[in-house]
């Protein structure tokens, strides 16, 4: 969570003001952090379309960010230099598991691939398209599930209203400030979102930053 102060765009504003007039237990935690980016994020590696924060995104799973820098890094230069569509397609198995990548990941990359070689992965393609119609597209796709798809609509195409209903610190987030006897289940979270409308990738991401701060013990 990066707090943005002045430096505030109008849509960070509107969202701040939005959500820090709710009422509600976030509300509180809004107003004190103020403006913040919600879609910032901190690449190591240098993404410069979709199949290639795809591509580093699934070689990050259950890896340190530097081993899966080397590897993304690796099959960039096994590739010519950058991760395109087509390049992917040519590249055989053992090529893609010579880098590092394991089956499934090599899979859904490759997969990924043939999704932007029939140009739905292009941005005049994805600008058209709704969330539910990008997040039914690549959940389709092996080695693709709900969080990639969120995590790419909510931190590559800067969509304000995603909300990762299954991911353990958000779901920690609202427990604490609800004060639960329990972790509220991912049903009962999507549910609970629904207030945060339309600006629910803002609130994912003042809970985020509310439980790193505050729980960081829950966090996980």
């Amino acid at each position: 969570m990066t707090r943005t102060g002045k430096r505030a765009t109008k849509e960070q504003r509107a969202a701040t003001e939005y959500l820090g007039s709710l009422g509600d237990s976030l509300a509180l935690w809004v107003q004190s952090t103020g403006p913040i980016d919600a879609y910032g994020t901190h690449l190591p590696v240098e993404v410069r379309g979709p199949l290639e924060w795809f591509s580093f995104t699934i070689a990050s799973r259950q890896l340190s960010r530097a081993t899966a820098s080397a590897i993304y890094n690796r099959l960039v230069a096994q590739l010519g230099g950058s991760i395109t569509a087509e390049r992917v397609i040519a590249a055989d198995e053992q090529t893609m598991r010579g880098v590092g990548l394991s089956h499934p990941k090599a899979r859904a990359i490759r997969g990924l691939a043939e999704l932007a070689d029939d140009g739905l992965l292009e941005p005049e393609k994805l600008a058209a398209m709704s969330d539910a119609e990008i997040h039914h597209e690549l959940v389709a796709l092996p080695g693709v599930g709900p969080s990639t798809a969120q995590m790419f609509m909510m931190r590559y195409l800067h969509r304000p209203d995603i909300f990762p209903a299954g991911d353990p610190a958000v779901r920690a987030a609202v427990t604490a400030l609800d004060r639960l006897d329990r972790r509220i289940t991912p049903k009962a979270a999507e549910q609970r979102s629904e207030l945060w409308r339309p600006y629910r990738s803002y609130a994912t991401s003042y809970l985020w930053g509310y439980v790193w701060e505050l729980h960081p013990s829950a966090a996980g």
